[in-house]
């Protein structure tokens, strides 16, 4: 997944953390932004529980744009 970051409405640093449903939140981020960013990073993370993944944004609410880049079993 190409994962975008669009920092514009946050008003402190944070991180995004993508992983798969069904599993436990790891304690890594996948990109790290501060206010007004637009982060762009490519994240390789395996589809969960009902197809779904997980995103946790450390600083509360962020905008996100997540394009599927590509796939492999």
């Amino acid at each position: 997944l190409n994962v975008t970051a669009i920092a514009s409405l946050t008003t402190a640093s944070g991180y995004l953390t993508v992983y798969p449903s069904g599993t436990a939140q790891p304690q890594a981020s996948d990109l790290n932004y501060t206010p007004g960013d637009v982060v762009p990073n490519l994240v390789v993370v395996k589809v969960g529980t009902g197809g779904y993944i997980n995103l946790y944004a450390s600083s509360g609410p962020t905008d996100v744009v997540i394009d599927e880049t590509g796939w492999y079993e």
